[in-house]
């Protein structure tokens, strides 16, 4: 039977508290709100009686805060878990209470059931402890979960060598897992994992050992045993599998852990290199398998950007300057998948915060961008990858742009080195992805980089220079129309004939003869 963890909750506005109790069937979750509470006073009183396995409890209220609340439960209480609620602007309490203990937190604004019941699975899964799938009453495969829980979670454990050997056969062990954050329905992921473990069972190898632990922080985890010689064929077999799942469930990121042969150095490399990698696939979505040992180069020596100087730029109005400097940094920084995502967000956020002050200050007519601005801060919180909150960061800028009325983009010089690129090279098969490598630009933001500061698309400004160099041959040389076509960058000669028409409503041949005819 699923067992049922009590909740108490802990807020001085009583709709606050009115809303989380209905905003879930708790019972049929596996939940029971077992009290509630306006302070830290008030709980700390209901404590013995009520003893709830999770507080749900607001950082702001009277008499008692939050802040304290979690230190003294921490200390008193150690195993009630602890989840936060706040705004942007309490984080700074909120990292406080992470020193504490606290298990997670909650911005207020996205107190939704989905969110809310997927933080709570992650807590109650970390206070049940990893399982092992299936392990009946098998007291070895206990004793063996023990050892494996104590290692993760960064403590040692001692195992008799002849139980890990037999549990164990191979000399080589590594992590394999999915990242199903994306996956919000738990049914949905334990049908996801099983789909993962069958595939898992019909490798071909025979000399692989694994085991599931049961779903550790959003993700499910498999300890891969397996003999040296036969590894990277085994890395050969799961990439196989993963191409063929990976499909079925969007956005899901699968790890391949680094190597390791002593199980002591278990929860060393868990902590140390599986987790990484699973954070690194917020810099890296397009990438379904995360793997150790074939991880993409990462961008070369750049200098770090001065806030300051920026704000300077700003002051002297130099809008575009600084608003184009800034993008190309954090797009390069971006690309640096080794960077700590909060200070990767907090970078985002600092920078809307600054631009907002200092516009403010040099009495700009910035409407209601003070306000909006906490806007752009949740939704940077909430992006699920460096790509998504940089676009929060650009739709910033644009609004910036819109209501400072700076677009005029002939004075942008990164603008002015685009365009030269591209009639320099428009006879070059070049495409907007190759021009971004070019440039270091991520090839999503240059589209709308080019499209807001040039008026037109990538495409349709290629097509036009193209164009305007097929007409001046077609006007001063006798060349077939198809090397015409392949001068200027088309290898099909029927598409240029097509997109020629389009442009100017008349075929090459007929626009060749038009300029005969001309008197």
């Amino acid at each position: 039977m699923k067992p049922i963890f009590k909740i108490m909750i802990v807020d001085d506005e009583m709709l606050v508290r009115q809303g989380i109790k209905h905003l879930l069937d708790w019972e049929q979750e596996g939940y029971r709100i077992v009290g509630e509470a306006s302070n830290g006073v008030e709980a700390l009183s209901m404590m013995d009686e009520l003893n709830p396995h999770i507080i749900i409890t607001d950082i702001v209220m009277p008499i008692m805060g939050g802040e304290k609340l979690v230190k003294i439960v921490k200390e008193k209480y150690p195993h009630i878990e602890v989840i936060v609620l706040s705004s942007f602007s309490e984080y700074d309490y909120v990292r406080s209470t992470f020193q504490s203990g606290v298990a997670d937190y909650i911005l207020k604004p996205k107190l939704e059931a989905d969110y809310l019941l997927s933080i709570l699975n992650k807590t109650t899964a970390k206070m049940a402890g990893m399982k092992i799938s299936d392990p009946g009453a098998d007291p070895e495969e206990k004793q063996l979960l023990f050892a494996i829980e104590k290692l993760m979670t960064g403590y040692e454990s001692v195992l008799e060598s002849d139980l890990l050997h037999s549990k164990f056969p191979h000399a080589q062990f590594a992590f394999f897992g999915a990242d199903m954050k994306h996956i919000k329905d738990s049914g949905d992921k334990l049908t996801f994992a099983n789909e993962i473990e069958r595939g898992i069972q019909k490798l071909a190898l025979d000399d692989v050992v694994f085991i599931r632990l049961k779903f550790v922080n959003d993700s499910v985890i498999y300890l891969l045993n397996v003999n040296p010689e036969h590894w990277d064929e085994l890395v050969i077999e799961l990439r196989y599998l993963i191409s063929e799942i990976e499909h079925r469930v969007r956005e899901t990121h699968f790890i391949i852990s680094q190597s390791f042969a002593d199980f002591e150095c278990l929860g060393e490399i868990y902590r140390d290199n599986y987790l990484k990698l699973t954070r690194y696939s917020f810099y890296l979505p397009e990438r379904s398998l995360i793997e150790n040992d074939h991880l993409p180069g990462l961008p070369g020596a750049y200098q770090e950007i001065d806030m300051g100087e920026l704000m300077d730029q700003l002051r002297r109005k130099q809008f575009q300057k600084a608003f184009t400097e800034f993008l190309e940094y954090v797009h390069l920084r971006s690309m640096d998948y080794r960077i700590d995502i909060f200070e990767f967000k907090s970078l985002l956020g600092n920078f809307i915060f600054n631009v907002a002050t200092t516009l403010g200050k040099m009495k700009c007519e910035i409407g209601g961008l003070e306000e909006t601005k906490y806007d752009y801060f949740r939704k940077i919180d909430e992006a699920m990858y460096a790509s998504d909150a940089i676009a929060v960061t650009e739709a910033f800028i644009r609004e910036v742009e819109r209501t400072i009325g700076e677009t005029n983009s002939s004075v942008n010089p990164n603008m002015t080195k685009l365009l030269e690129y591209i009639q320099n090279h428009y006879a070059d098969p070049i495409t907007l992805t190759g021009v971004a490598r070019q440039f270091h630009f991520n090839a999503s933001y240059l589209s709308s980089y080019f499209t807001a500061h040039n008026g037109e698309g990538f495409s349709e400004y290629l097509n036009k220079v193209r164009l305007e160099k097929a007409m001046e041959l077609l006007e001063s040389t006798e060349k077939s129309i198809s090397d015409i076509s392949a001068s200027v960058g088309y290898s099909d000669q029927s598409y240029f004939t097509k997109v020629f028409k389009k442009q100017t409503g008349i075929s090459p041949s007929r626009y060749r003869r038009r300029d005969v005819e001309q008197p």
